[in-house]
Parts: structure tokens; sequence; C-alpha cells
């Protein structure tokens, strides 16, 4: 008897820890964001974000396309991470779990080297976090 109810609550647990952890982006998006942004940041970020055709692979808070949907991407994920694979995604895809579990869930689409350089790194999270925090009202 006892041991169909520890079964029955693990299983209510885990049910309840998937629902948790597959909560829909709109629900994600609802999140405080504690990235601080800079408007002329993000002005150039978005500049950059058009320029470099980032919109051919991503939205901010519209779905996935062939990448993942950005919405508040800089609350779910360390800056020094996203710095790193926004400046080298192939050496990421090679060495970092988080990085080939994006790739699988990507269906081997692979994010290019965009050869960007850290003013550009920082002007793109600056425009995705602004973009993310406005869209979250």
């Amino acid at each position: 008897m006892m041991k169909r109810w520890l079964r029955a609550a693990s299983l209510s647990a885990g049910i309840l820890a998937v629902g948790v952890m597959a909560r829909p982006v709109a629900v994600q998006a609802q999140a405080k964001s504690s990235f601080a942004v800079d408007e002329a940041q993000a002005k150039v970020g978005k500049g950059l974000f058009i320029q470099t055709g980032c919109m051919g692979c991503h939205s901010i808070g519209k779905g996935r396309l062939s990448g993942p949907d950005l919405i508040n991407v800089t609350d779910r994920r360390d800056t020094d991470w996203l710095k790193r694979w926004m400046k080298d995604p192939t050496a990421m895809m090679e060495t970092d779990e988080t990085a080939k579990e994006l790739l699988k869930e990507a269906k081997g689409v692979k994010m290019p080297n965009m050869k960007l350089n850290d003013a550009q790194i920082d002007a793109l999270l600056h425009y995705i976090a602004s973009e993310s925090q406005k869209r979250s009202k």
C-alpha cells in the first residue's frame, strides 16, 4: 500500500514539474526581466538584428522559427553564455551541452558564426531584452 502511494506521489510530482517547465511562451513572457536595457544600445542592436538577418531564423515573442524564439532569453540564459554563443556558436556546439541541446531542438540547423564583435553582441542583447520587456507587459 505504501509503495503505491509513493509511486503515485512521485508520478504526480513529475507531472507537475514537467507542466511547470513546459509553460507556453506567453506565460514565460510574463516574468519580470532583470536585464538593464540601455535604449541607445538597443537602437543600434535593432539595426544589427535587421542587417545581419537574425529575423530570418529568430523572432522575439512570435514563436519558434528555425531558431528559438528569443523572448526573455536574457533571463533564461546567463549573459556570459549568450556572449560566448553569439561570438562563436560553432565552438559552443562542439563543447557546450546546452548548445548541443539547442542544435537537437533545431533539428540540426546550425546558427552561423556572424563574426560579431563584442560591441555588436552587447547591442543585440540590449535590443532583444528591450523587445522582450515591451512584449511582456
